[in-house]
């Protein structure tokens, strides 16, 4: 059970999480790949007396690039983004947590920038500004557009719920 499970009040549901899109694994990954790659390279093509400095220096890359996937690891699958019948949660840090959270009657606007690459594999940044809360941004999260429409779902019914939202078209008079 997870931070935003555990912050539930009660009647309060879920309408939509936010995950962190898997390119954001390419880095983390290649920083651990390339140099395990190049000391196999060394391993195949150069000599016992060359490799030993290299293999110093492919090693301590290797470490480096474990740290930063672990580094990464723990952001990543720390991080929780949702969007309940009320508000709006976001919450990262593993030991340490900063946990953002906006009432969706607070809620200003829901901004979504999405680059090129971002259009073509599905990812974009998601920042969503409130009145007196200040302004939280996402980065990197999976199917952005479908977790705005949440977002703004969420808020019609909400105030459909307490009254402020569109009413109806009045009947014609007879």
């Amino acid at each position: 059970m997870g931070y935003v499970d555990r912050a539930l009040v009660e009647g309060e549901t879920v309408v939509a999480r936010a995950h962190y899109h898997w390119l954001n694994w390419v880095w983390p990954g290649l920083a651990v790949a390339i140099p395990v790659l190049l000391q196999i390279v060394s391993w195949v093509w150069i000599e016992a007396h060359t490799r030993v400095w290299l293999n110093y220096l492919t090693i301590g890359l290797i470490i480096a690039g474990l740290i930063y996937f672990l580094w990464e690891y723990i952001r990543i699958r720390s991080t929780e983004i949702a969007v309940t019948d009320r508000r709006f949660i976001r919450k990262t840090g593993w030991i340490g947590r900063d946990t953002a959270e906006i009432e969706l009657r607070n809620i200003e606007e829901v901004n979504l920038k999405q680059t090129i690459m971002g259009r073509i594999f599905g990812y974009g940044t998601l920042t969503v500004r409130g009145t007196g809360a200040g302004m939280v941004v996402s980065p990197g999260i999976d199917d952005p557009k479908i977790f705005q429409k949440a977002i703004q779902t969420a808020q019609s019914h909400l105030r459909a719920l307490i009254g402020q939202g569109p009413r109806p078209p009045a009947a014609p008079p007879a």
